[in-house]
């Protein structure tokens, strides 16, 4: 099912924020990877140690194109699997395949590598994601509905 918001001219943004239960990721300062294209909203997000870290958030808006970037900092496979994936055209990328279409469910990860992942968010909520090679590797990314005045 596809729920599309109304837009009467207000304009509409919504606070990206990954949730946790452990610390901040223990490698904070890395450097940046480059956004290709114009007006992406970027998360990033750190694998180290089995678990789940933000690296960078911030706002987005509703309508925008958002690309969560997947580092992989473990010497094993991790998979990113989320609901809020389905039902959106979704691309997927790593240095060796390219993946593009409806009905994605999810993607993996190797040892040592990056995945950038680009959607478009069409809905505000929670969006539980996992890894589902390791089921207590879990998240929730939260978009917030916030209204501009």
């Amino acid at each position: 099912m596809r729920i599309h918001l109304p837009f009467l001219g207000a304009a509409v943004s919504i606070m990206a924020l990954l949730w946790t239960a452990v610390a901040p990721s223990p490698n904070e300062a890395r450097s940046q990877i480059p956004i290709q294209g114009g007006h992406e909203q970027r998360i990033e997000i750190v694998i180290e140690d089995r678990t789940f870290f933000l690296a960078k958030g911030g706002p987005i808006e509703v309508g925008s194109p958002i690309e969560i970037v997947v580092e992989n900092r473990d010497t094993v496979r991790h998979g990113f699997t989320s609901p809020m994936l389905f039902g959106l055209l979704v691309s997927g990328e790593d240095d060796q395949i390219v993946t593009y279409g409806k009905g994605v469910e999810g993607f993996y990860v190797n040892p040592g590598k990056t995945l950038v992942i680009r959607f478009t968010a069409e809905r505000s909520g929670s969006f539980p994601f996992h890894c589902d090679l390791h089921e207590r590797m879990r998240g929730e990314l939260y978009v917030l509905e916030v209204p501009t005045v």
